[in-house]
């Protein structure tokens, strides 16, 4: 479960009358988070707690108490003057038993050539506004200091509904999520800000989840491994094992469909066939004997061959071209095969009129826009901060699966059902890596296979753990070679 700052203040606020007593969930989630930091720092440590003038700042003020205690070398920072002597953090400040230093004793701090545990407690979950210049300060002397740093609930300087930096942000080596995960965790750039991010239960009843109607999930294999995931089986052959078709490309861009169709070979299909035209076909005889091929040169050609064959899934996108050939073939495919994923070229023809695009979409079908291609056929959508609004919105407005590609790839659905992927790596940014996802998504779906949304959820998922295999210097080909390590780990854990 992901929440937004409103979803999980709910929680919180009913918590509260639960218990009669907010105080005691402050005092919880502080303790809790000392004895995470205290069972991953040494005593040898020169510890830092910064804190602000809100309730992070009051956890912190629990923190550092309870780390003085257990004889933790602490230092506790004050750096904005507390407003309210009624609220819960004053009464955390009032039990301090140690000195308590300003913003100017932390400036000299930070300048020692030291290397001090920083516990980021300077502001948390509520943060909806720009840091002010002194605060944005501190956060950049911070930052370059390269202390290893514990963010409690967020980074300062996160936004919390949409992970967007708020003027600067603390640079987090671990981030201790209370209760459960907010969205500004999940999505970039506040996923880079967090570094790892560990949930601490608090306290706050589980049951108290349900008072939000929430639908956003973190894509992980306990999610789709038991939904028809198409694992080879003792009787299996290949066509019961699904028969994918791979729209060719143009002549000097066959790379692009020949990393899919060998992506889809690999994962979940058991042929795989690319269409081509007489210009291309030859060229991938010489490239993918694996690889079945099939020459069509007409659109006539086109519309008998599906009315006449088992079809499981079609990808048409990667090098189709941007045409209106393109534009007609993908109408075509829609209208006769089931399970379509439609990516790169095939999305971009649609540019001049997205309506045609979504007109023959529906929840068997996939789109996979990386940002550009969003913007060109969601251009009234691309002004919006919140990347999970953003593309909820889309896969409504398209009637279809959304695979909203970067470095927080989103899988949405029309009926608003939001999983977002937290586990790529910077090395997929290179050129080809789209289409061996878009193979892999295609292998996956089908009749007696996947659905359109799982199938979406799966395939990011195993790109992405692919590629983390590579540390530096990954080429498209590469997260193919590792798909059998990534599917032979799926199968020792979950078979």
């Amino acid at each position: 479960m992901i929440l937004n700052s409103s979803e999980i203040k709910a929680i919180e606020q009913k918590e509260f009358k639960l218990r009669k007593n907010s105080f005691s969930l402050m005092q919880s989630a502080g303790e809790k988070c000392a004895e995470y930091i205290s069972e991953n720092i040494s005593k040898n440590n020169d510890v830092l707690v910064i804190c602000g003038p809100g309730n992070n700042g009051g956890d912190g003020f629990i923190i550092s108490n309870y780390l003085f205690n257990k004889g933790y070398k602490v230092k506790t920072f004050l750096i904005l003057p507390l407003k309210n002597k009624k609220n819960d953090n004053h009464k955390a400040f009032k039990k301090l038993e140690g000195e308590v230093f300003n913003l100017n004793n932390l400036h000299k701090e930070l300048k020692k050539k030291t290397k001090p545990i920083i516990v980021d407690c300077i502001f948390g979950t509520g943060l909806n506004k720009n840091l002010s210049a002194r605060i944005k300060n501190v956060i950049k002397v911070i930052n370059k200091k390269k202390a290893f740093t514990f963010s409690i609930d967020i980074p300062t300087g996160i936004n919390s509904d949409n992970g967007n930096v708020m003027g600067e942000a603390i640079k987090a080596n671990v981030t201790l999520a209370l209760h459960c995960k907010k969205i500004g965790h999940v999505l970039f750039p506040g996923v880079y800000f967090s570094g790892k991010t560990k949930i601490l239960d608090i306290g706050i009843r589980k049951s108290l989840n349900k008072l939000v109607d929430n639908k956003i999930r973190e894509n992980n294999p306990n999610l789709w491994i038991n939904k028809k995931f198409p694992w080879k089986k003792y009787n299996s052959h290949k066509y019961s094992r699904g028969r994918v078709y791979i729209y060719g490309s143009l002549k000097n861009h066959i790379g692009a469909s020949l990393l899919s169709s060998n992506a889809a070979i690999r994962c979940g299909a058991g042929s795989v066939t690319v269409v081509a035209n007489k210009d291309t076909i030859d060229k991938y005889n010489q490239k993918f004997f694996s690889l079945l091929k099939l020459e069509i040169n007409t659109i006539k050609e086109l519309k008998n061959f599906l009315n006449k064959s088992l079809i499981t899934s079609f990808l048409i996108g990667p090098g189709a071209g941007v045409n209106q050939k393109t534009i007609e073939n993908v109408k075509l495919i829609s209208k006769s095969v089931h399970c379509v994923v439609i990516d790169a070229d095939a999305i971009t023809s649609f540019t001049k009129n997205p309506k045609e695009l979504f007109s023959i979409l529906d929840k068997n079908k996939i789109i996979t826009p990386h940002e550009g291609e969003f913007n060109r056929i969601f251009s009234d959508l691309k002004n919006i901060k919140n990347k999970i609004e953003k593309s909820v919105k889309a896969a409504k407005k398209a009637n279809c699966i959304l695979v909203f590609k970067g470095p927080d790839t989103i899988i949405a659905s029309p009926d608003g059902k939001v999983c977002i992927n937290t586990i790529s790596t910077e090395e997929l940014a290179v050129i080809g890596s789209g289409d061996v996802l878009s193979g892999i998504i295609a292998s996956l779906i089908g009749k007696n296979k996947m659905s359109a949304f799982n199938g979406a959820c799966a395939g990011v998922w195993l790109h992405s753990y692919a590629a983390r295999m590579i540390k530096k210097g990954l080429i498209a080909e590469d997260i193919i070679k590792n798909l059998p390590k990534a599917l032979d780990w799926l199968a020792k854990k979950y078979i």
